[in-house]
């Protein structure tokens, strides 16, 4: 027992030595803070999309360096942020920084660069640098060249907003161009040695020769014949002469032949208007081939339009007789809701259960029109059973867009007041789902969702 006492006491006496040495090892230094010697920006004004060059020395006599913060702002907006390891009681930083060429980059404006040096106690010196400015690249003439085509001049409309106008183009609803400030006298072709606008990822901005060209597209025009190009915010408007709305459709003449889902089809893009009355020709009987969301009939071959002026995809399916439509496949909410699961289909006879979760053909899901203000509508049939998993079928959900989305862009049920037997669903895994319930039932339902008055009412059409 004395032994192991002994023992115990040379440990303890070890433990105190250890922990006495560490202690002494613990290195703490005066309070004292990071000095700048030097630091400066070496331009005095630079033109957008060029650099600055940046050069710091710092000391701190006290007390060992840790990091250097630099920020690069122009206008409040932060261009580059950098933190920069640094050593011992003396560094010298030096980096250059572009000061890119965007949207609304205002003429001598203020390049500022913030410093920020810390030591390893944590003890922080700032310092500002704002001796650069900025300047917008002159640009004296500027001419939209198309990839294809003839090449025309703009001319300075607004020379406060910086407004470049031409009118007179003969281009059909697209063009791919650049927008050059000189172009080669010979060929009306773009030279490079100039000033050269392309696309720049979601944008417009300044390109090199390898840069890519600008698409401007607007579907609703036949063809585009003017053209303003904003060079202060690097946005471009088109105007020309507009799509008219089809008066008459024939089935089988204005749709082309594809397969979708290993069944026949005709499909196409058609401009409906909203209001605008349609006399179709191919279709047996208007009010079993058309989608009540969409079109209202009014007599045995004409039907009006309820939706937007727009673009649609039609898509007639030749065994069912019936014409699918539906907006474009990057139509997203607010402009439309989308919903997909099983259990529904075409709201016409024969009636067939066609959904499920997946987006490959309009059999799969379908559109949710916008009524008005955030309310929307969509009329399907649909039937309930009881698929072995001891709850019903008839069981989907609202999506934002066409396409799997994040969880943030579907519209969760469960929030909403829905008309019974029908409810949202809180199950893990299926949360959200509008479910009809363990009855069974079968019929043409028109779903109305009200995201002001948080309803969802179901209302039985046969």
């Amino acid at each position: 027992m004395k032994n192991i006492t002994k023992i115990g006491l040379i440990a303890l006496a070890s433990v105190y030595l250890i922990s006495c040495e560490k202690e002494e090892v613990l290195v703490t230094y005066p309070e004292s803070y990071p000095v700048f010697e030097q630091a400066q920006v070496a331009e005095p004004s630079i033109t957008y999309d060029d650099s600055i060059s940046v050069a710091v020395n710092i000391a701190d006599r006290g007390t060992p360096l840790s990091t250097l913060v630099i920020q690069v702002v122009l206008n409040n907006e932060l261009l580059t942020s950098e933190t920069i390891r640094t050593k011992g009681n003396n560094a010298e930083v030096h980096r250059r920084y572009a000061i890119p060429f965007g949207p609304n980059r205002q003429e001598n404006a203020p390049v500022k660069v913030y410093l920020s040096s810390i030591n390893v106690d944590g003890y922080t010196s700032d310092t500002i640098l704002s001796t650069t400015i900025a300047k917008r690249p002159v640009i004296d003439n500027l001419y939209l060249v198309p990839e294809k085509g003839t090449t025309y001049k703009l001319n300075l409309i607004d020379s406060v907003n910086l407004i470049y106008y031409a009118s007179g183009l003969n281009f059909g609803d697209s063009v791919t161009y650049r927008l050059a400030t000189k172009i080669e006298p010979k060929f009306s072709k773009v030279d490079w040695s100039g000033l050269v606008f392309g696309q720049v990822g979601e944008g417009i901005g300044i390109i090199e020769e390898s840069g890519e060209p600008i698409t401007t597209k607007d579907p609703t025009l036949v063809s585009i014949k003017e053209f303003t190009f904003d060079a202060m915010q690097l946005t471009v408007q088109v105007a020309g002469k507009l799509l008219e709305p089809v008066t008459t459709l024939d089935i089988n003449t204005d749709l082309s032949s594809i397969v979708m889902a290993g069944e026949n089809f005709l499909g196409g893009n058609i401009f409906f208007g909203e209001g605008v009355e349609v006399t179709f020709t191919g279709l047996a009987d208007l009010g079993k081939s058309l989608p009540p969301d969409y079109f209202e009939i009014t007599s045995a071959n004409t039907a009006t339009f309820l939706g937007k002026n727009a673009i649609y995809k039609a898509y007639y399916y030749i065994n069912g007789d019936y014409l699918y439509v539906e907006p474009q496949p990057d139509v997203i909410f607010p402009e439309a809701l989308w919903i997909c699961g099983t259990g529904f289909g075409r709201p016409s006879a024969p009636y067939e259960v066609t959904s499920s979760w997946n987006w490959n053909s309009p059999f799969d899901y379908a559109p949710v029109r916008l009524v008005s203000d955030g309310v929307y509508q969509v009329t399907v049939y649909g039937k309930n059973e009881d698929g072995g998993f001891g709850f019903g079928t008839l069981d989907f959900k609202f999506f934002y867009k066409r396409g799997w989305w994040d969880i943030e862009h579907e519209i969760d049920a469960s929030d909403y007041t829905v008309t019974a037997p029908f409810f949202g669903r809180t199950d893990p895994g299926n949360t959200g789902n509008l479910n009809a319930g363990t009855a069974p039932l079968e019929g043409v339902f028109k779903v109305t969702l009200d995201m002001n008055a948080k309803t969802i009412d179901i209302e039985t059409m046969n």
